[in-house]
């Protein structure tokens, strides 16, 4: 009964971010995404796209997807794009296919489903809302290359990683965030892999995610500490830990809608019969005119 976020993300944002003043976390030409904005449109993913956002890296990678789309959308309201035809018909279909979805999930099966249902389902399950430990890591690789402008030795390669080891090691009364912020700075220079762009960020990752001589390393370096140089069957690295999320369990208020979702496919049928119950109400108190002879 969800309907596709995908289609009316960018319709609702505008409106979202000038409806609170919570801190921003983005502002895309001048556009600003509150952290309110990001919170209302994560809930409103299904499980199965959360959890693999979850892998990514939760709502920031999220947000990194949702700002290429807006850029998107942008250029193409800047170009007069929305006030075509086609598209207006479009936007309307889409606009009615949300009412239609939220009012039926909300309104026409709430007794269906009622908020004690979901809490005991929640308090009953909660194994199921499990959230492993998981580490914030980024890292700068290196390798060696046979040919080409950038040829370099097994040697080479790590010699430059030590050297960028030591600079970093230079000051140690840096705050973790000059530490991050000269990390990121170091991978969008040197780094070798496609994370070079984002800082060498590889957001949150779980225990088995990585190549296992870089996990060695990983889950024991403190927050903030650049490893020495770590070689693995892809190259040499310098690893920073940028944060830590030990293990939990998701909130209730996190995962209520999902919950609910779940419910309400159990009960589809029931869901369908009060639907048909509803329309069936509604159209022998309404005036309906149907002209078929004009149905080509």
């Amino acid at each position: 009964m969800k309907r596709k976020i995908a289609c009316l993300l960018f319709l609702a944002v505008p409106a979202l971010a000038q409806q609170n003043d919570s801190k921003p976390v983005a502002v895309v030409n001048g556009e600003t995404i509150t952290a309110k904005t990001l919170d209302q449109m994560y809930d409103r993913i299904g499980p199965q796209i959360r959890a693999q956002y979850e892998k990514a890296g939760g709502k920031a990678a999220f947000l990194d997807n949702y700002v290429n789309k807006r850029l998107i959308v942008q250029e193409a309201l800047k170009s007069g794009f929305d006030k075509r035809a086609d598209v207006q018909r479009d936007m309307t279909a889409a606009r009615e296919a949300a009412v239609f979805d939220d009012y039926v999930r909300d309104v026409v099966a709430s007794e269906l489903v009622k908020d004690v249902d979901v809490r005991q389902y929640y308090d009953q399950h909660k194994q199921e809302f499990a959230t492993p430990e998981k580490i914030h890591v980024r890292h700068i690789i290196t390798r060696e290359i046979s040919n080409g402008p950038n040829a370099k030795s097994r040697v080479e390669a790590k010699q430059m990683l030590e050297r960028l080891a030591a600079q970093m090691a230079s000051d140690p009364k840096a705050t973790l965030q000059q530490r991050v912020n000269q990390f990121a700075q170091f991978a969008r220079q040197f780094s070798e892999d496609a994370a070079a762009k984002s800082g060498g960020d590889l957001g949150f990752v779980e225990k088995g995610q990585l190549d296992p001589d870089f996990e060695a390393v990983a889950w024991n370096l403190p927050v903030g500490k650049v490893s020495s140089v770590v070689q693995t069957q892809y190259g040499y690295h310098l690893i920073l830990v940028e944060a830590k999320q030990p293990a939990g369990t998701q909130s209730f208020d996190e995962v209520k809608s999902a919950i609910r979702d779940v419910l309400l496919n159990q009960k589809m049928a029931e869901v369908m019969t009060t639907l048909a119950r509803l329309t069936n109400e509604l159209r022998a108190n309404s005036k309906i005119a149907i002209y078929k002879e004009n149905i080509r």
